[in-house]
């Protein structure tokens, strides 16, 4: 049995299509939203709740989510609310499921394989994703970064265990779950919105990083080499896909 939980916020129409993809292998889904709508880095934030309520009941057709709503703000710092935030909505997910986290920016590209593998999966060792990040969007076109063996935490069966994140301290096993991470690869202002409000955003300069994104084009993307605001050879190139050709997506995971 899987609860999927996903926080939501400030971008929470991308939770739709997140959402959609991986509803299908739920058999409960819970979404947190913070009750004063503050973000983890303590900026207030817009969110039609009417809307919300009424997009997600047309994907929910089985009737199966549920919106807990707590400070999820309140934590001393962005981490500490990320993984407080983690750790309540763990709690409220039904005894002995696997406990998924698919943050709203997130698409799973093979969301029944994973859940057939999570059968046979080993449950004294939590599970990572292939995460692979969206730098920048060109209508149904998309760059991603190739971050060689690149993997998220997604999955554990014990709650209120996060530590940094969706990360723990247990053992871990990669899954076969594609994560196609729109993290960057959103319109200016909803990028700006982010880099202002996530749990990083006191880790880099992001008025320095918003004038790199802003430069790179479909023309001159190939010169873009090792630029991760990080730690640079984690971006080590830019590469194009279409999002639409799931067979091209399989591919690139196979080779970052």
């Amino acid at each position: 049995m899987i609860s999927l939980v996903m926080p939501v916020a400030y971008d929470f129409r991308y939770s739709y299509r997140s959402l959609e993809k991986i509803y299908d292998i739920a058999d409960e889904v819970i979404l947190g939203l913070d009750r004063d709508r503050i973000s983890w880095s303590g900026k207030p934030f817009d969110f039609e709740l009417e809307e919300f309520r009424a997009t997600v009941a047309t994907i929910d057709r089985r009737n199966i989510v549920r919106v807990i709503e707590g400070d999820f703000h309140s934590a001393g710092s962005p981490m500490g609310n990320d993984v407080n935030e983690r750790n309540v909505l763990s709690t409220h997910c039904r005894p002995g499921n696997w406990i998924i986290q698919i943050d709203s920016d997130e698409q799973a590209i093979n969301a029944k394989d994973f859940r057939a593998w999570l059968t046979r999966a080993d449950r004294n060792r939590d599970v990572q994703a292939k995460w692979i990040t969206v730098f920048k969007t060109f209508g149904d076109k998309c760059l991603v970064a190739n971050e060689p063996d690149l993997k998220v935490s997604v999955g554990t069966t014990t709650p209120r265990i996060y530590r940094a994140a969706r990360e723990t301290d247990r053992p871990k096993v990669l899954s076969n779950l594609l994560l196609l991470h729109f993290s960057w690869g959103r319109n200016r202002e909803e990028l700006a919105q982010k880099l202002t409000n996530w749990s990083h955003s006191a880790d880099f300069d992001t008025t320095k990083l918003l004038a790199l994104w802003d430069s790179v084009t479909l023309e001159n993307y190939q010169q873009f080499r090792n630029f991760h605001p990080l730690y640079p050879p984690l971006w080590s190139k830019l590469s194009l896909i279409t999002l639409r050709a799931d067979q091209q997506i399989n591919a690139l995971a196979a080779q970052v």
